[in-house]
């Protein structure tokens, strides 16, 4: 899961590609990318494969892909969005746009021209604030929030709980009722409860610092740290939300592959395409 991108390259405008096994129906579509044409038959099936195999290597760029690039983190994704709207969404209107909500839709030349000059702009940034929840006994984050849909840590099937915050605390939810709110605190405490039967598992007991509020949950809040052995499970025990400082520097895993894909449809003068 996560975003993707590519641009085409422009091997097939300048003839450097080998010759199409279906040249009388080979076409560039109307979003500027390489297609067959297909009539709903039993042997489009073969048609379609046949060209897939001819476009992965009828030039120097696989697939006709001058550049591709890979976010593989909504949560990021969604994490710089909330940063340009925290910025103010009038520094960024081509950004706020065309930037995609899923694997789909074309971004044009000029489009992708402006919005190199945007985050150029945002690179400027160095008093972005977000929220973190810390581990009270190490005083390291645990996790920053988003408001993505994988703004939680851990979330239970069979019960429909998930655990996960935000700047107004961390909180449990059902989500077998449409996100009910079960729990919410900004200072909290975990603790496991051991089953007095081994054919049940444990439960984990949340306590709100602030107010003394307990709640029981099926589902535990566990991260994982590397150790000798490789990444062992870790169950904290102490834990706060609070909102840090961050510079733009913070949000370079989505930014950087965002101003690859963006230089590469201005260089090459064809447009971006999610997915």
């Amino acid at each position: 899961m996560g975003l993707d991108a590519t641009v085409m390259c422009n091997c097939f405008r300048l003839g450097n590609i080998r010759p199409c096994p279906f040249p009388e129906d080979f076409y560039v579509d109307d979003d500027g990318f390489p297609a067959v044409k297909l009539i709903g038959s039993a042997d489009d099936t073969d048609k379609s494969d046949e060209f897939d195999k001819w476009l992965a290597t009828c030039c120097q760029h696989p697939f006709m892909d001058y550049t591709e690039i890979h976010i593989p983190s909504w949560k990021s994704y969604h994490s710089l969005v909330e940063a340009l709207e925290q910025v103010g969404w009038e520094h960024f209107p081509t950004l706020k746009a065309e930037l995609p909500e899923a694997n789909e839709g074309i971004m044009t030349v000029q489009s992708a021209e402006m919005a190199l000059k945007e985050l150029d702009y945002f690179h400027s940034q160095q008093s972005l604030t977000r929220p973190f929840l810390i581990n009270d006994e190490t005083g390291e984050p645990i996790g920053a929030s988003t408001a993505g849909d994988d703004r939680y840590f851990n979330a239970d099937s069979p019960t429909g709980l998930r655990l996960g915050f935000d700047e107004k605390g961390f909180y449990i939810v059902d989500t077998w009722e449409l996100n009910r709110e079960l729990f919410r605190a900004m200072r909290i405490e975990q603790r496991q409860v051991e089953s007095s039967r081994l054919d049940v598992p444990d439960d984990y007991e949340f306590t709100d610092v602030d107010t003394g509020q307990k709640f029981l949950s099926s589902t535990p809040l566990r991260t994982f740290v590397r150790s000798d052995v490789g990444l062992k499970q870790e169950y904290p025990t102490k834990m706060h939300v609070e909102e840090r400082v961050v510079d733009a520097r913070y949000f370079a895993s989505v930014v950087e592959p965002l101003l690859t894909i963006f230089q590469a449809a201005v260089e090459m003068g064809n447009p971006v395409r999610w997915g």
